[in-house]
């Protein structure tokens, strides 16, 4: 598994892209490597071939179309990307002494005019196009050598991919469960069909699965959520703010 993610050399597509598709599979992936593995050697090879022919990148494309979709209805919930709100005067995520402080910085590194609460106020829009278009621009300047900031673009990128892939891997969460009960003789197709007692000792291959399967069901309903994704979405745009300090400033040519 580590040399077929060596095949994604960039971290963001590798952790934001590839990791949430592939956790999705994963408790088909762990029954299959551990019951047929080590019998079956051809299966690996199999696997890996599939890996070196492109399967975790078709699983991380997945992932982030299905992210990206959901981002154009989180968007409309939350009235605008995290960036673009937090730069509002009408927003109270950040303070106004903070807030103000950025639009000074804006203007001052970037050479965009930045409107005031009153312009904003008649015209909503223009004023989120100006904040939009600043953003774009301060994530061009910090694109390099800030890790921190990619750690956070990392991290909204991984949540808002693992949310659009919830449904995927909620569904196999739960064939992982039913196939975990199955391989560990808890459950047979033919009666009697239940023996509630093998639990207690559903073997490795069965306990990892149902193990698994539990534990990535646990957090696929509470953990990644709507809430999940905007509180580290405006997490991240309060660290890009955080880089106008360090930015040069642009030069502005006499027209």
């Amino acid at each position: 598994m580590s040399t077929l993610f060596e095949l994604i050399k960039d971290p963001y597509d590798r952790k934001a892209r590839a990791v949430p598709g592939l956790l999705s599979v994963l408790p088909l992936l762990i029954p299959l490597l551990v019951i047929y593995g080590p019998e079956h050697p051809t299966i690996t090879a199999v696997v890996g071939l599939l890996g070196g022919c492109g399967a975790i990148f078709a699983l991380a494309n997945v992932a982030r179309g299905r992210g990206k979709h959901l981002e154009g209805t989180l968007v409309k919930e939350w009235g605008g990307m995290p960036t673009t709100i937090v730069l509002r005067h009408r927003d109270t995520f950040l303070d106004r002494i903070s807030k103000n402080r950025y639009h000074e910085a804006i203007s001052t590194k970037l050479g965009i005019d930045m409107p005031t609460a009153e312009e904003e106020e008649k015209d909503p829009s223009n004023a989120d196009e100006i904040y939009i278009g600043a953003t774009r621009q301060i994530r061009e300047l910090t694109r390099k050598n800030n890790p921190l900031l990619l750690s956070e673009n990392i991290s909204y990128g991984f949540h808002r991919n693992m949310l659009g892939m919830k449904p995927i891997g909620v569904l196999f969460c739960l064939i992982g469960i039913g196939f975990g009960l199955m391989i560990s003789n808890v459950l047979k197709i033919s009666p009697p069909y239940v023996f509630p007692t093998n639990i207690a000792d559903p073997g490795l291959a069965g306990g990892l699965t149902l193990l698994v399967s539990a534990l990535m069901l646990f957090a696929w309903i509470f953990y990644f959520n709507r809430a999940a994704v905007r509180r580290i979405g405006f997490a991240y745009a309060e660290r890009l703010l955080e880089c106008l300090p360090s930015l040069p400033t642009v030069e502005l040519k006499d027209k």
